[in-house]
């Protein structure tokens, strides 16, 4: 699962329980790794404002885009008391699948409306496509970041975009002519074109999708869980853990050092530079970007290889390994 961590004073007891319900109510197989939200203190003052501006919780109709830290400790609180999984969107492994594969025949059917065939894609290569993000082929992961950086901004061919198709789509794809290709992914996709379901999926992130994936989501997904503010509920269990906290102070002094101090958290770094890129593309292939346009993007190109280049190293050097730790404590990883 991609994990996103923030920063905040969270200090809480955490109880495992292994049995509970699903998103929609219905009782469901006992998991085997498992964790409860405990009800989270009132969130720093640093991290979300209190009274009339306090930030609102997932679930709520919202639209304002909230940092990690804010989110994170909103899905605590939204998810106190429940059962969560280790996976993305705090499912298991076995709910995932189940929820990937009626999203895909979702899918199919939305296409099928417009007078498109799609064949629905088996978890197997969901899956596929999500663990080949940040990849590019002959290139080590370490080679990746020097040339790609995080690949928001960088990398415009991404093997996830093609892989999450599936075979048999990619050879319909093939076989249509320019204009019918176009309108294929755009009814797929809409105007976001790269922001396919796995994509979604992998970086915890659906509020980019569109087309017939958005219509399909919409379906099989809570409304919150398609909100760009958007935090797994596991991954904030695993935030309430103080050796989490010292994790993520350490790993904001590292990057302090290395000369990054416009974040306090890592949940942030990527879809910053996500936003910031949707923002000067506006629907537009970034290739095609001219004139000052052009300039911008070169620009942010440069400050992604900057940041994740300091981001891999203190990601690898203080972060991960407290965290690995403290998910192999809740979830049995």
């Amino acid at each position: 699962m991609t994990r996103r961590v923030a920063a905040g004073s969270l200090g809480l007891a955490v109880l495992l329980m292994m049995s509970a319900c699903s998103d929609n109510g219905n009782a469901v197989a006992e998991p085997d790794s498992v964790g409860t939200v405990s009800d989270p203190p009132a969130v720093a003052a640093d991290s979300a404002s209190a009274g009339d501006d306090a930030a609102p919780v997932s679930g709520s109709s919202s639209t304002e885009v909230l940092s990690a830290a804010e989110a994170s400790a909103a899905a605590a609180a939204a998810n106190a008391g429940q059962q969560v999984g280790g996976e993305e969107f705090g499912l298991t492994m076995e709910q995932l699948a189940e929820r990937s594969d009626a999203v895909e025949e979702s899918i199919g059917v939305c296409m099928a409306e417009a007078g498109f065939e799609y064949v629905p894609v088996d978890f197997g290569e969901i899956r596929r496509a999500m663990t080949s993000d940040k990849s590019a082929p002959g290139l080590s992961n370490a080679e990746f970041v020097e040339q790609y950086g995080f690949g928001i901004t960088t990398q415009f061919d991404k093997p996830m975009v093609e892989l999450s198709l599936g075979e048999q789509n990619r050879r319909i794809v093939d076989n249509l002519g320019d204009a019918d290709r176009v309108a294929y992914l755009r009814t797929l996709y809409g105007e976001n074109t790269d922001a396919t379901y796995a994509a979604g999926l992998e970086t915890e992130n659906l509020s980019r999708t569109g087309g017939c994936t958005r219509t399909a989501l919409t379906e099989h997904f809570r409304p919150e869980e398609l909100s760009a503010s958007y935090f797994n509920p596991g991954d904030a269990l695993i935030e309430t853990d103080s050796r989490a906290q010292e994790a993520i102070a350490a790993w904001y002094d590292c990057m302090v050092e290395g000369g990054i101090d416009a974040y306090q958290h890592p949940g942030d770094v990527e879809i910053g530079f996500q936003r910031q890129l949707d923002a000067l593309s506006k629907g537009r292939d970034p290739e095609d970007l001219a004139g000052d346009d052009l300039a911008t993007l070169t620009q942010l190109q440069n400050e992604e290889l900057e940041v994740a280049g300091v981001f891999t190293h203190c990601e690898a050097a203080v972060l991960d390994p407290a965290m690995e730790r403290v998910e192999d404590e809740y979830f049995g990883r």
